[in-house]
């Protein structure tokens, strides 16, 4: 499948669904500023908020328990948020009732991607703790994130899409990726040029509320977006949906 058929199928359940879409994305928003509200040590990039592992160690121990709390929260709302989203996007496709699947994934698929994350947290935590110590926080931190996000990149779509638990999702997130490997290559890059482009005009426009209105962007517009695309570039691999195309 080439990307104009994924981007037309994108464009028509992105806009069809567009505010079921986004009230499905705002758990997402939460999980985003939850961290900055309750004092969390992070900061907002790019629309997203990231962690300051180099803080946790001078953190008290109720510091710490707090932000232990609030990760597990943003990370089973983050979870859900992506879980209603796809369960959108396979409702399109399927005619299912959107709202019936919202209740029954409540207890089953959302906590299944919930572990998911939060082993993949963990183990980006031990990452960036482990490098810092050895001084190759700048280079090689990078490089392993990078690597766990790509292997983890579809597994939420797969356990939805497929009804698949984590360890086959996880087989199908891999094999996808690799053979789907120049979509998501462009799919990145998208992504990472749109959020760039609308922080440098935020910036020259508004800097002082540039941060807090990135974060409102790619939560409730350009996530969405990004993760109804992931879910048509995934179903692509069916040979069926790629001839009726």
């Amino acid at each position: 499948m080439s990307i104009k058929p994924i981007f037309t199928h994108t464009w028509e359940t992105y806009t069809k669904h567009f505010w079921l879409i986004m009230l499905m994305a705002i758990p997402g928003l939460f999980a985003l500023v939850i961290p900055a509200l309750v004092g969390t040590p992070s900061f907002a990039a790019l629309g997203a908020t990231y962690l300051r592992t180099n803080s946790i160690p001078d953190l008290s121990q109720a510091n710490t328990a707090l932000m232990i709390i609030t990760v597990l929260i943003s990370i089973f709302l983050m979870s859900f948020a992506l879980v209603n989203i796809n369960i959108v996007i396979r409702s399109s496709r399927t005619l299912t009732n959107v709202k019936n699947e919202i209740v029954q994934s409540l207890g089953t698929t959302t906590l299944s991607v919930f572990w998911v994350y939060l082993v993949a947290e963990i183990l980006l935590l031990i990452i960036q703790l482990y490098t810092y110590q050895l001084g190759a926080q700048a280079f090689l931190a990078p490089l392993l994130n990078g690597i766990i996000g790509m292997v983890i990149l579809l597994m939420p779509t797969a356990m939805v899409i497929d009804e698949v638990r984590p360890g086959r999702a996880l087989e199908r997130s891999i094999s996808t990726i690799l053979r789907k490997l120049p979509l998501i290559m462009l799919w990145l890059l998208a992504g990472l040029i749109s959020l760039s482009i609308v922080e440098f005009v935020l910036l020259a426009i508004v800097r002082p509320y540039a941060p807090t209105l990135m974060v409102l962007f790619s939560s409730l517009i350009l996530m969405p977006f990004m993760v109804v695309m992931l879910g048509q570039i995934y179903m692509s691999k069916y040979t069926i949906i790629e001839k009726s195309n």
